[in-house]
């Protein structure tokens, strides 16, 4: 019986976190680096005037900030992006104008974004949807950016869709770094699925907020949703999606890792993403205890009941013969 219950319990279990299994699992097929922009790609070259007059990736940056006025920790880095990619149109989305933007074009989401417990959250959500409605790229506030990176390298794949991701550890990918294609079906996923997830973790917000944000609008759902994606393709790799490795990414940007909403449960958390064995071992470890309080119960529970069975059973007889 116990064996039943054991077994029924890991099925259950891993059932649950498959789709984590799996991004563990199939990291390397999913969400290996394969692409490197020449060194010697240059940004506005007759190239992108005559061949990209339309280019299949907006000259939109996109960036995120509570409101108009600017940290002063964010100046610097702010400042030396909109100088980076000053051809590029800059839309700064502040609490505001992103809740007027979903209202208007995502009317559907405006509960859930009202919902959130963290204002992150908010701060994650909304650069899918522009993302997805806009196409471009996102920087998040603490990226310092060095020079332009080469779009018209990254357009010449076939097809009308193309998104690139940074990887990040201990699988998956990071939503401080995106460039995309408007209405990119991998983006479409990801603003159809944050209401479901909101639904999965809003119940737990207080007690574990790190692993609420990931999970519910953070990088970790952006992975699970790019691995749903590229799971869906006819073939791996996908032309469609690209990851790249962060040191390729150093000659145009550098990530200054603020992570202002990090606070103590994050950093012990971050500590077992870059140690992935941690995470199996754990998870063993887990399980084990788990089980073992489980069958310690039911034995108990059993016990005791068997305990009683005769003096119920002698009540009974009891009552008859009275």
């Amino acid at each position: 019986m116990l064996l039943l219950v054991d077994l029924s319990i890991v099925c259950l279990l891993v059932y649950t976190l498959e789709p984590l299994i799996t991004l563990l699992r199939r990291n390397d097929e999913l969400f290996n680096p394969r692409i490197t922009i020449p060194r010697n790609a240059t940004w506005g070259s007759s190239h992108f005037d005559n061949e990209v007059s339309h280019p299949r990736i907006p000259r939109i940056l996109h960036q995120t900030t509570p409101n108009t006025t600017i940290p002063e920790k964010w100046a610097q880095s702010q400042r030396s992006c909109r100088e980076t990619y000053a051809d590029f149109e800059y839309m700064l989305w502040t609490d505001e104008s992103a809740r007027d933007f979903i209202s208007t074009e995502y009317p559907w989401f405006v509960e859930n974004w009202d919902g959130y417990a963290f204002p992150i959250q908010r701060a994650d959500a909304i650069r899918y949807f522009v993302l997805h409605h806009y196409g471009g790229i996102y920087l998040d506030m603490d990226t310092f950016c060095n020079e332009t990176i080469p779009f018209e390298e990254l357009e010449k794949g076939p097809g009308p869709h193309y998104a690139l991701f940074k990887s990040t550890l201990p699988t998956g990918v990071t939503n401080d770094f995106m460039i995309t294609t408007a209405r990119h079906p991998a983006y479409a996923a990801a603003v159809s699925k944050l209401p479901l997830f909101y639904d999965i973790t809003r119940f737990w917000a207080e007690i574990q907020p790190y692993a609420n944000i990931m999970m519910s609008s953070g990088p970790l759902f952006l992975s699970l949703v790019v691995k749903d994606y590229l799971l869906g393709q006819p073939s791996l790799p996908s032309p469609t999606v690209q990851v790249i490795d962060p040191p390729e990414l150093g000659p145009y940007i550098t990530d200054l890792e603020s992570a202002t909403w990090h606070k103590a449960d994050a950093h012990a958390l971050m500590w077992l993403g870059t140690r992935p064995w941690t995470w199996f071992l754990a998870g063993a470890i887990g399980l084990m205890a788990g089980l073992y309080l489980i069958n310690y119960v039911l034995l108990l529970v059993s016990d005791t009941f068997l305990r009683k069975v005769p003096s119920i059973t002698y009540a009974i007889k009891e009552s008859k013969l009275a």
